[in-house]
């Protein structure tokens, strides 16, 4: 449990001003890191050729590293939670750098998935402390924004970073792709370790300590983490399909498609601007009215996706939410936690976005079989409305603990 009750518990108070350097630092951290994540989807052809595997194999790759983030996060969280926040991300990008300039060189596909699970290891121990760590640099009335500035670096990798690093294979070979977002991680490293304030939480007395079923927080936690699970279900089971609903039931032509995707992708952009503004003066009712229009675009997919104009604008809509949802969220999570929940609650919403994940990429595939591509927004639609109720849930049960 930390001595301080400010937002989360730092070495010295909060600067009034916004400290936009860190921030980027931090934020250029999620996106070179998210880029890696999601690199073999984009590079998969030139992988399965090179390594003399079947194309799915490489899939394998993407999934495992859902698998185990999800194993390694909340261990890792607690078992680093008392060493200097700026040492553990930065060590986390390290290995991380290290991991990828060894998928760079893997002269095999058993190679190539050992160094995957090495560099998934250190994204969730990254991912778990990222946000509390960003969180201990910011005033209260900061959060918002900051956050937003933070995870703004996971909608650019998607928007920016993967077809980068697909079109510099694509000219040249995959495994420079690799290595070059190794080099650069490892230049991060180095300056978050000598650029960015220390943040260490101070203990307090083995007497002092309540018992953790005490905790008030423990509630709104708990509607916020399912709230997650769902979104993360929501967002793969409709995302990862999204080709096959454009070209089976929008009609949309193979050439149109990656303009109707770059549009997502811009609005998700937008939607990061915007989280921050909204966390900040609507702390209560942002997430929850995020996830309304969230759940309107699906519905909106569902029913008329043989009418190209409202496709186009509930991608927009969708992709707005998208961008704005995980600031948005992350900020209600660490307004709620208490002070020694943080870690761990920042490290169980990343666990449990990552169950959706996995659990959505495979209920896709199964719904879309069975009825069609108009089926997977439709239950997306439902899981997201769900998640809108354990979020106001969720502001409620926090409000009453402050």
């Amino acid at each position: 449990m930390t001595t301080s009750t400010a937002p989360a518990a730092v070495s010295s108070p909060p600067a009034v001003r916004l400290p936009l350097g860190a921030l980027l630092l931090l934020s250029l951290g999620v996106f070179v890191t998210v880029t890696a994540e999601s690199l073999p989807a984009g590079l998969m052809p030139e992988m399965a050729a090179d390594l003399g595997v079947d194309p799915l194999r490489i899939g394998l790759l993407v999934s495992v590293w859902a698998v185990v983030v999800i194993a390694t996060s909340l261990p890792l969280a607690r078992a680093t939670r008392r060493i200097d926040r700026r040492v553990v991300v930065a060590a986390a990008l390290a290995v991380f750098a290290l991991a990828n300039v060894a998928t760079a060189f893997a002269p095999s596909y058993e190679f190539a998935f050992g160094t995957r699970v090495v560099a998934a290891t250190a994204h969730g121990v990254f991912w778990a402390i990222v946000i509390v760590y960003a969180s201990s640099l910011l005033a209260g009335s900061q959060l918002g924004k900051g956050l937003a500035i933070v995870t703004g670096g996971g909608t650019a990798a998607t928007v920016l970073g993967l077809p980068a690093a697909t079109a510099l294979a694509q000219v040249t070979s995959w495994r420079l792709s690799f290595a070059a977002m190794g080099i650069g991680m490892l230049v991060l490293a180095a300056v978050v370790l000598r650029r960015l304030p220390r943040s260490v939480v101070e203990p307090l007395p083995a007497g002092a300590r309540a018992p953790l079923r005490h905790d008030r927080s423990i509630p709104a936690l708990l509607a916020f983490g399912i709230a997650g699970l769902l979104i993360g279900l929501a967002q793969f089971l409709s995302f990862v399909y999204i080709r096959p609903y454009l070209a089976d039931a929008a009609g949309v032509a193979d050439t149109w498609a990656s303009v109707v995707l770059f549009v997502f992708g811009a609005a998700g952009m937008a939607g990061v601007a915007v989280a921050g503004i909204l966390a900040d003066r609507f702390p209560r009712a942002a997430l929850t009215a995020t996830l309304v229009v969230f759940a309107l675009a699906f519905a909106a997919l569902a029913l008329f996706p043989g009418r190209i104009e409202v496709v186009v604008i509930a991608l927009a809509l969708w992709g707005a939410a998208t961008g704005a949802v995980f600031p948005l969220i992350q900020t209600a999570l660490m307004r709620a936690a208490s002070d020694r929940l943080r870690d761990l609650a920042s490290a169980a919403i990343i666990v449990l976005f990552n169950v959706g994940i996995a659990a959505g990429s495979w209920a896709g595939g199964q719904l879309t079989a069975a009825f069609g591509p108009t089926a997977n927004p439709a239950v997306s639609g439902v899981a997201v409305l769900l998640a809108a109720v354990l979020t106001a849930v969720g502001a409620v049960l926090a409000s009453r603990r402050r």
